[in-house]
C-alpha cells in the first residue's frame, strides 16, 4: 500500500522532523516540532478554482489522494496502514432518541456551524470551502488548518444567511487545528462534549459544508467505528489519536462538528479513507485532544517543543527491533538541537513516561509535552538496551518554520 495522499499540504507536528517508517506502524508525528515540507504540495491553479476541505486515508485517489488519508479540500490534490488500540466496549452504545431525532441534534448544532470561504492569490482568484464552528459568544471559531492555508481572505456563512469576514487567530498545520475570529456577541455555539468518553458503537452525526453545494449544509449518520487510530499520508504526515466513524464525510466537511446523540460535539472531522480503497472510513480529531491546542491558539500561547518523533511500541515494532519493553513510545527521530538532543534521547529509545506520567502509546508523548510550556524541564523515562534511564528535558518553544 501506498502512503495516504493529502490533498492539501497537511504537515504533521514533527518533533523535529518526519519519522522513518517502522512497518508496519506509521511514525507519529514528534511533539511540537515544527511542521515539515511535505513530498507533495499541490496548490491552486491560476485563475479561479475552488476547492473543498476533508481529508482521506485509503487507496488511490487520483491526484487528490494517492491512496490513504487524505484532507478533504478540492484544491489541486497512498496507501495507510493504519494502528489503533482494541478498544472494550462497557456500556450499551449511545444512540440517537427517537423523540427528538435527528431534528433535535441538528437544532442544537447547526446555528453554530458556518460555511468557511477561503480566498487566497492575486486578487483572491484561488477559493477554497470547509466548515466551522463557533465555540464562544463573542465569535472564536474553530476549524482544520488546511481549510485556510495561504488564504489572504476568510468570511464564514451562517445558517440564518448572515455572512461575516474572519480573521486567522492562529493555526497549527502539526495539528490540522485553526481558530478564526469573527466580530460579535451572543452567538450561537456548540456545546462540546468529552471525547473520552466514546466507544465504538455510538451514535454520531456529521454536519458540514459538504461540495460547497447550495441549499445548506449536509447531514450525515453513523456511528463511531474506531478509537485512537494513527494513520501516515502520502505527504509524510501522520494523524494520531483519531476517532474513527462511518458518517459520510465529504469535500468541504473538514472543520467541521462530529456530534454524539445528544448534539455535543466530541470530534472535528479531518480526513476520509481513499474511496477507491475503502468505503465509509472518517478520521475526526477527538474534542479532548483538540482543546488545549485551540486554547494556545485563542491565547497566542507558544507550543512546547520536546524534539522527536515517535512510533508506538506494538509486539510487531517490539520484535521488529528486538525492544526489551512491549509498550512505550519508540524513538525514531530526533531533532538535532531539541531539548531532546541536549538532554540524550537517541533513535532507538523507549521512552516510558514524562513527568512521571506513563507513555504508554506515541500519542501521550504529544499530550503530555503539550500540556507542558516552553522553559519547563521534565524527566523523561526512557528504555535503552535493557537500562531503564531518567533524563531531564527542557522543553522549547516550537519552531514555526
Amino acid at each position: 500500500m501506498q502512503p495516504p495522499t493529502l490533498d492539501h499540504p497537511f504537515d504533521p507536528a514533527p518533533a523535529g522532523a518526519s519519522a522513518p517508517p517502522v512497518p508496519p506502524v506509521p511514525p507519529v508525528p514528534p511533539v511540537g516540532a515544527a511542521p515539515e515540507a511535505a513530498t507533495h504540495r499541490p496548490r491552486s491553479a491560476t485563475g479561479l478554482r475552488q476547492w473543498l476541505a476533508a481529508a482521506v486515508v485509503g487507496g488511490l485517489v487520483g491526484a487528490l489522494v494517492a491512496s490513504g488519508v487524505f484532507v478533504v479540500a478540492d484544491r489541486d490534490s497512498q496507501d495507510a496502514t493504519v494502528v489503533g488500540s482494541d478498544a472494550l466496549v462497557r456500556r450499551p452504545s449511545q444512540v440517537i432518541a427517537p423523540a427528538a431525532g435527528l431534528a433535535g441534534i441538528i437544532a442544537k448544532v447547526e446555528p453554530a456551524v458556518v460555511a468557511i470561504t477561503a480566498r487566497s492569490g492575486a486578487g483572491t482568484t484561488g477559493r477554497g470551502s470547509g466548515t466551522g464552528f463557533v465555540i464562544t459568544p463573542d465569535g472564536y471559531i474553530v476549524t482544520n488548518s488546511h481549510v485556510v492555508e495561504g488564504a489572504t481572505q476568510i468570511s464564514v456563512a451562517f445558517t440564518d444567511g448572515s455572512e461575516k469576514p474572519a480573521e486567522l487567530v492562529g493555526r497549527e498545520p502539526a495539528a490540522d487545528l485553526a481558530v478564526l475570529k469573527v466580530a460579535g456577541s451572543d452567538l450561537p455555539t456548540v456545546e462540546l462534549g468529552d471525547s473520552d468518553a466514546v466507544q465504538p458503537g455510538d451514535e454520531v452525526v456529521a454536519i458540514g459544508n459538504a461540495l460547497a453545494l447550495d441549499g445548506g449544509l449536509s447531514i450525515t449518520r453513523g456511528i463511531v467505528s474506531g478509537l485512537r487510530r494513527t494513520v501516515s499520508t502520502n505527504t509524510g504526515s501522520t494523524l494520531i489519536g483519531m476517532l474513527q466513524t462511518d458518517a459520510a464525510i465529504n469535500p468541504g466537511n473538514s472543520g467541521g462538528p462530529l456530534v454524539d446523540a445528544q448534539g455535543r460535539v466530541i470530534a472535528i472531522n479531518t480526513a476520509i479513507a481513499n474511496p477507491q480503497s475503502a468505503n465509509n472510513v472518517g478520521f475526526a480529531i477527538p474534542v479532548a485532544n483538540a482543546r488545549p491546542i485551540i486554547d494556545d491558539l485563542r491565547l497566542g500561547r507558544p507550543a512546547a517543543f520536546l524534539g522527536v518523533s515517535t512510533v508506538t511500541v506494538t509486539p510487531a515494532v517490539a520484535r521488529e527491533r528486538d525492544l526489551a519493553t512491549g509498550t512505550g513510545a519508540l524513538v525514531t527521530r530526533v531533532s538535532p538541537g531539541s531539548a531532546a538532543a541536549t538532554a540524550g534521547l537517541r533513535e532507538g529509545d523507549v521512552i516510558v513516561s514524562i513527568g512521571g506520567e506513563p507513555v504508554n502509546e506515541a500519542s501521550d508523548v504529544q499530550a503530555l509535552v503539550r500540556g507542558r510550556r516552553p522553559g519547563n524541564t521534565v524527566e523523561v523515562g526512557v528504555a535503552r538496551g535493557g537500562e531503564m534511564l531518567t533524563l531531564r528535558a527542557t522543553l522549547t518553544e516550537r519552531p514555526t518554520a
